[in-house]
């Protein structure tokens, strides 16, 4: 079956990001992956306080596919009622002119679109999403996505028809963030919810749920290529870091659909790894990343199995995506079984929270969404 482009949902979905499931990466680590992006289905969310002079950097070294700017204000500060766009409201402003505009301005020399530096929006914060809402809706630039990061318990039934018509307010394109300690089933079922009120929105700093997402009426979607660009954190005040980490790198098997440490798949594969057949990999064994010197091919493995299934996603048609995606996380439910009786090791390959919620949630309203 042959890729091809679908109808964009509607006007609010902008061309240059349709249908896309973004990587979404650490700006210091934008190198490792940049070569592994297929840009025809893909592209780059850098993250970061310095993503900005990095797309600038990408640009000039020749990087031509879809690029945002995410600077991730919301892991520093909460929107309020004066303040929804913190980073600006709470600074200098300049001579003349909306601080707002000027941002994106700065963003759209260098990205595809430029994505609105909104305060994280907690538990209630009615006020500052109406507030960011009206700042969008008064810029009215069809270039700027209205970036929403919120609470997970917006996604609640009652919270998230209000987000819903606070989003359907605002005209352009915009796009969602999800924080906080989300129930998988309750998240994947919140966010399926929203997307069938507000079709054509995007899915952002998200795992299974950037597939998921596309497959229930989300115009484009991004991926975290890390765990820490697979959700958002509340803002809080600064930690010191215990040191130490992992000692090897974050791995997905694709047959399962998750990740792993380098180090547990040598332990459980003993031996008898398989080989993975991306671009990447070319038929190499799955155990040999047992090190953090393996960092930047792990990092091109990882990439090039999810540009796989971002290939494998746009062959389908619209309409049958969501049960496309729920029977490639039930296959992958299954193999972790198959596996497991394979090895004979404790506790062996378990499920994530977040597959099971994606192989059980039904998929009949997301395919009445798309029947027009």
């Amino acid at each position: 079956m042959t890729a091809r482009a679908p109808v964009p949902l509607d006007g609010t979905v902008p061309e240059a990001l349709a249908d896309r499931v973004l990587l979404q990466v650490g700006y210091r680590r934008a190198a490792r992956y940049r070569v592994r992006v297929d840009t025809s289905v893909s592209g780059l969310v850098l993250t970061g306080d310095g993503a900005l002079t990095k797309a600038g950097q990408l640009r000039e070294e020749g990087f031509d596919g879809a690029l945002l700017v995410d600077e991730a204000c919301y892991r520093v500060e909460a929107a309020s009622d004066e303040a929804p766009f913190p980073s600006l409201d709470n600074g200098p402003l300049p001579l003349f002119g909306d601080p707002l505009e000027h941002l994106m301005l700065a963003h759209l020399a260098f990205a595809d679109l430029a994505l609105t530096p909104t305060g994280y929006l907690h538990a209630g914060a009615v006020g500052a999403l109406e507030a960011a809402a009206a700042r969008v809706t008064r810029l009215s630039d069809p270039r700027v996505v209205f970036a929403v990061p919120v609470d997970a318990s917006w996604l609640h039934p009652g919270p998230v028809g209000y987000l819903a018509e606070v989003l359907n307010q605002v005209a352009g394109p915009k796009a969602v963030l999800v924080g906080g300690r989300p129930d998988a089933r309750g998240g994947a079922a919140g966010l399926a919810r929203l997307l069938e009120m507000v079709p054509g929105a995007g899915v952002l700093r998200t795992g299974l749920g950037a597939f998921g997402g596309l497959g229930r009426g989300a115009g484009f979607a991004a991926f975290g290529a890390d765990a820490s660009m697979r959700h958002i954190v509340p803002p809080a005040p600064a930690q010191v870091s215990s040191g130490g980490g992992p000692g090897s790198p974050a791995v997905l098997f694709p047959e399962l659909m998750d990740f792993f440490l380098g180090l547990t798949l040598a332990k459980r594969f003993d031996g008898e790894s398989p080989g993975c057949s991306c671009e990447e990999c070319q038929g190499e064994p799955l155990d040999r990343f047992t090190s953090m010197a393996q960092q930047v091919p792990a990092a091109g493995h990882n990439a090039s199995s999810l540009m796989v299934w971002a290939r494998q996603m746009r062959a389908v048609e619209a309409c049958g995506r969501a049960e496309w995606w729920q029977q490639q996380c039930r296959q992958a439910v299954d193999s972790s079984a198959r596996w497991n009786a394979r090895i004979q090791q404790l506790p062996g390959f378990t499920v994530s929270p977040d597959l099971s919620a994606w192989a059980e949630l039904p998929v009949l309203q997301a395919a009445a969404l798309h029947a027009d």
